[in-house]
């Protein structure tokens, strides 16, 4: 059995010896599409990545932009990976394709977990930078009411002043 190394509470993915079948057709259709797939994931994460390391430095300035996730995040196509695998391993057949969907999903879990870590990273630092604001605010409420507190107590001096001369 080969594990998972990438990191989190995935279950082992079986290692099935390999067997000299021919490609189906159906097996070589399932392949180009789960390529074009990982193409266009390939290329959703560049440009994540590339807006993570652009909005960085600017954490720390002012608050981001929310932005919502293309559609490629909110649903990853590991689901129909694993129908695949799971088709191909019902039907006993065993062959470089299906080797090679395996090498895809164990990518695509790898991918997931590290996009994961990347989106908790992200999280954690604009709860940081919220928590740093409303501590800001805090304190700068608490200077006006000293402050509006300083300015009643000069003007009842000044005006028992005033009353006292006269």
């Amino acid at each position: 059995m080969e594990h998972f190394g990438g990191g989190g509470n995935w279950a082992m993915i079986p290692n099935i010896q390999s067997h000299s079948n021919p490609a189906t057709p159906s097996n070589q259709d399932h392949l180009f599409l789960q390529q074009q797939q990982f193409n266009q994931q390939q290329q959703f994460q560049q440009q994540f990545s590339q807006q993570q390391q652009q909005q960085q430095p600017r954490f720390q300035q002012q608050q981001p932009q929310q932005q919502q996730p293309p559609q490629a995040l909110r649903r990853v196509k590991v689901e129909e990976l694993v129908e695949n695998l799971a088709e191909v391993t019902e039907n006993g057949t065993r062959d470089q394709q299906t080797d090679a969907l395996i090498g895809e999903l164990n990518t695509q879990f790898e991918k997931c977990q590290q996009l994961l870590n990347s989106i908790g990273g992200t999280i954690k630092a604009k709860s940081t930078t919220v928590e740093g604001q409303k501590h800001k605010v805090e304190e700068t409420d608490n200077l006006l009411v000293q402050r509006r507190d300083l300015i009643s107590k000069y003007r009842n001096s000044v005006e028992e002043l005033i009353n006292s001369e006269i």
